[in-house]
C-alpha cells in the first residue's frame, strides 16, 4: 500500500487540526507570497499586537528543522538495501518545490506585459481653451465680456468688420469664485517683448481705481492664430471686477500705468 493510500493522506495540502504543517502546505505558503508580491507592491504589514501573539505562541506549534550530515556507513548501508538516502525528506522536497515555483513565477512576472505608463501629455494640465470652457461650464458665476477698441492705438489692427461685430476682438471669462479667467484676443498686434509688452489691468468695485489689480504680462506673437488665448495672473484678490483694460508698458510691466497708450477695454455692464 503506498502512502497516498492511505486516508490521512489522501488530502496531501491539509494537515490534521494542532499538527505541524506538511510540506505541501510550506509550498502553498510559498507559492501564495510569491503571487501576492509579483506585482511588485509591498505586502502589508501586520497589526503590531498580531505580531506579537505570533511571536510569542507561535514557536510550539512549528516543525522544527535541524540539518543532520548522515554518516557515510550509514548512507552507504541505506543505499545498497533500496531504501531512501537520508538527506532527501520529503520537507526539503517541499522547500525545493516551493523555490523552484517561486523563481518560475518571478519569471513569469519579468515577462508579462507592463502596464503602459501615461504619456507625459495626459499628466499636464488642461489647454486655456480647454481651461475657458471649463470655467463656462462649471462655474454658473463665471462672467463674459467682450473687448472693446478703447483708444485710436496703433497696436490695434482689426479690421473694421471685427470692431463692429460683438466679440470681434475677442473676450474675457472671468470666475470670481475661482479668482481666475482667460483672455481671447483678435486684431491684437504682435509685439516686441524687447521694447514693449502688454499688461492686463482688473478694476474692482472695492479698490481705488487709481489703482486697478495687475492681471500679468503677456506677448502676442506672430503666428496668424485667429484667436491668441492668455491666462489671466491677478497679483491680488478681485473682490467684483467691474472692467478689464489692456495698456502698452515697458518690459516687465509696471507697478502703476500711466495708461498712455491703452488698447483695449472691456466693461461690466
Amino acid at each position: 500500500m503506498s502512502g497516498f493510500e492511505e486516508k490521512r493522506q489522501d488530502t496531501p495540502w491539509e494537515s490534521p487540526p494542532g499538527s505541524a504543517p506538511s510540506d505541501w502546505e510550506l509550498t502553498a505558503a510559498a507559492v501564495e507570497l510569491a503571487l501576492l508580491s509579483r506585482n511588485g507592491t509591498p505586502l502589508r504589514p501586520l497589526p503590531a499586537n498580531v505580531a506579537e501573539l505570533i511571536h510569542r505562541d507561535a514557536p510550539p506549534h512549528l516543525l522544527q528543522v535541524v540539518a543532520i550530515e548522515p554518516r557515510p556507513e550509514a548512507r552507504l548501508g541505506r543505499e545498497e538495501r533500496g531504501g531512501r538516502p537520508a538527506g532527501r525528506s520529503w520537507l526539503a522536497a517541499g522547500w525545493w518545490t516551493a523555490a523552484c515555483l517561486a523563481a518560475l513565477l518571478a519569471w513569469q512576472s519579468s515577462t508579462l506585459p507592463r502596464i503602459a505608463a501615461p504619456p507625459d501629455d495626459a499628466l499636464q494640465p488642461p489647454s486655456l481653451a480647454e481651461l475657458r470652457g471649463k470655467l463656462l461650464a462649471e462655474d454658473p458665476g463665471a462672467v463674459t465680456v467682450a473687448w472693446k477698441k478703447a483708444s485710436d492705438d496703433p497696436s490695434v489692427i482689426a479690421n473694421q468688420a471685427d470692431l463692429e461685430k460683438p466679440g470681434g476682438l475677442g473676450d474675457v471669462v472671468w470666475s470670481p469664485a475661482r479668482q481666475e479667467g482667460v483672455m481671447r484676443f483678435r486684431g491684437l498686434a504682435a509685439n516686441d517683448p524687447a521694447k514693449a509688452q502688454y499688461q492686463l489691468w482688473i478694476f474692482d468695485a472695492e479698490r481705488n481705481d487709481a489703482y486697478p489689480v495687475d492681471g500679468g504680462v503677456f506677448d502676442v506673437p506672430e503666428n496668424g492664430a485667429a484667436y491668441v488665448v492668455v491666462r489671466i495672473d491677478p497679483r491680488l484678490s478681485v473682490s467684483r471686477a467691474t472692467a478689464f483694460a489692456i495698456t502698452v508698458e515697458q518690459p516687465g510691466g509696471v507697478v502703476v500705468s500711466s495708461r498712455g497708450r491703452l488698447p483695449l477695454l472691456a466693461a461690466l455692464p
